[in-house]
C-alpha cells in the first residue's frame, strides 16, 4: 500500500472512536507520531515482499525497531492497553514482520516478574531497541509446557546448569535475551532469563513458509549458566498465563493490520479498474464479498481491543477471551484475504507480492503463540466447565503457547 499509514488509520478507526477510547485516554498524536515515523523509516529501510528473508531482512527490521527508540516512540509501558493495539494494527498495515517494533514483546516477562538486577540489566537495553525471545516449546511435548523436560541441574557456588531443547523459537538469532522455561531441581516449571551470548547454546536455523523477519529454529542448551538473579518470580505455568493473555490481542492486531491493507488494495484496485471503463459495474458478489470483510475485520479489532482492555483490568475472564479471539481474529483475517485477492485477479498470485507474503504470514499466527483448535478447545472447555482454579490451571496446559 502507498497510501500514508496515518491515512488508513483514521478511515478505520474513526468510526470506532467511541468505543476504542470512550474516555479520550489514547494520545493519538503520539499514534501519529508513530505513523509518520514508520513511513519515513520504511522508505529508507525497506522490507517489501522482494526482500530475501535472512539477516539482510532482519538488520531493516532491527534499525527500524531501534529509530523508533531513539525517537522514544518504541516505548509503551506507560500506554494504554488500547494504545498498544492500535500501535499494533499500524504495523501490521505495513508489514506482519514489524511485530516487534514497538513495546517490549517478550520483554514483559521480565519487565513484570524480574528483580531489580534483571530489570536493570535489561530493560534499558530493551527500551533502546534489542530483542528478548522466548523459549517454551520442546520437541516430545509441542506447545504443552506441563509435558517441559529442559531442567537445571545445581552447582555448587548455588548457580543452576540448564540443559534441554527447544524447538520452533523466532528470533533465534536476533535476541539479545531468551526468557526460557524449565524444571527446577524441585520439578516445578520456572523461567530465566538467559543472555543469548552465554556459552554453551547452539542454534539450528530452519526456514519458515511465513514470518520470516526473524531466524527461526532450534535452541539447545548445554549446561549454561543460571545465576540466581536470572529467574523470574513467580510459578512458570502462572508467568505463561498472564502473559500471553496481555501478548496475543497484541499479535491479532498486527494481523488485522495486515488484512486491512489487503482490503484497502483491493478496494482501490476496483475503483481504478471501474474509473478506467474496464469494468462497467461492480458484480454483487463482489459488493457482497467487501461488505462481509469489513464487518469481520472491524468486529475482530473490536475483540482484540475489548481481550486488551480485560486484560489490563486483571478480569477473571481475560485468559478465555485472549484465547479465543486470538484464534477467531486470525482465522477470520485469513479467510477473508483468500476470498478478497480473487477480486485482484492474477497479479494477487505473484509469489513475490505483499499480498501472498501476507497470506503465508498469516498461516504462521495460526501456529504462533497457540495452535487455533488448541485455543478453541481451551476457551471452550472454559465456557462449559464450572471456573476453578484448578479447571483454568488444567486449560492453560492445552493453550500455551506455540513460539510466536
Amino acid at each position: 500500500m502507498t497510501t500514508p499509514l496515518w491515512e488508513a488509520v483514521g478511515t478505520w478507526t474513526t468510526p470506532l472512536r467511541p468505543l476504542l477510547d470512550p474516555d479520550n485516554r489514547l494520545d493519538w498524536g503520539r499514534l501519529q507520531a508513530l505513523s509518520t515515523e514508520l513511513d519515513r523509516l520504511l522508505a529508507v529501510h525497506r522490507i517489501d515482499a522482494d526482500v530475501p528473508a535472512g539477516p539482510q531482512r532482519s538488520r531493516r527490521l532491527l534499525a527500524i525497531r531501534l529509530k523508533l527508540a531513539q525517537r522514544g516512540l518504541l516505548d509503551t509501558t506507560g500506554q494504554p492497553a488500547v494504545f498498544s493495539v492500535v500501535a499494533q494494527w499500524m504495523c501490521g498495515y505495513r508489514d506482519i514482520d514489524l511485530r516487534d517494533a514497538t513495546g517490549l514483546g517478550h520483554g514483559a516477562l521480565i519487565a513484570r516478574h524480574g528483580g531489580s538486577v534483571l530489570r536493570q540489566r535489561w530493560l534499558p537495553r530493551l527500551l533502546a531497541g534489542e530483542l528478548c525471545g522466548i523459549a517454551v516449546t520442546e520437541p516430545h511435548g509441542g506447545s504443552c509446557p506441563a509435558a517441559t523436560r529442559t531442567a537445571v541441574a545445581a552447582r555448587c557456588d548455588g548457580a543452576w546448569l540448564i540443559s534441554g531443547r527447544k524447538i520452533w523459537i523466532s528470533r533465534l538469532t536476533e535476541a539479545a535475551v531468551f526468557v526460557v522455561f524449565f524444571r527446577t531441581p524441585d520439578g516445578s516449571l520456572a523461567a530465566a532469563a538467559i543472555d543469548a551470548t552465554q556459552p554453551g547454546m547452539h542454534r539450528e536455523v530452519v526456514a519458515p513458509s511465513g514470518l520470516a523477519g526473524w531466524s527461526w529454529g532450534v535452541l539447545d542448551f548445554h549446561r549454561v549458566p543460571v545465576l540466581p538473579d536470572d529467574v523470574l518470580t513467580g510459578d512458570g505455568m502462572v508467568l505463561l498465563r498472564e502473559h500471553f493473555a496481555e501478548y496475543r490481542p497484541l499479535v491479532l492486531a498486527t494481523a488485522l493490520g495486515a488484512a486491512a491493507a489487503v482490503f484497502d488494495t483491493v478496494v482501490e484496485a476496483l475503483g481504478v479498474r471501474q474509473a478506467r471503463g474496464e469494468i462497467s459495474r461492480l458484480r454483487d458478489s463482489a459488493l457482497i464479498s467487501v461488505g462481509k470483510a469489513h464487518a469481520c475485520l472491524t468486529t475482530a479489532l473490536l475483540g482484540a481491543t475489548l481481550s486488551a482492555r480485560l486484560a489490563e483490568l486483571g478480569d477473571s475472564h481475560t485468559e478465555r477471551w485472549s484465547a479465543e479471539m486470538k484464534a477467531h481474529g486470525i482465522d477470520a483475517a485469513d479467510r477473508i484475504v483468500a476470498e478478497l485477492v480473487l477480486l485482484l485477479g492474477a497479479s494477487g498470485f505473484r509469489a513475490d507480492g505483499q499480498v501472498a507474503k501476507i497470506r503465508r504470514d498469516l498461516t504462521g499466527l495460526q501456529y504462533a503463540d497457540g495452535i487455533h483448535d488448541s485455543l478453541y478447545r481451551a476457551a471452550g472447555r472454559q465456557h462449559t466447565t464450572r471456573s476453578t482454579p484448578a479447571t483454568l490451571a488444567h486449560d492453560s496446559l492445552h493453550q500455551l503457547p506455540a513460539t510466536a
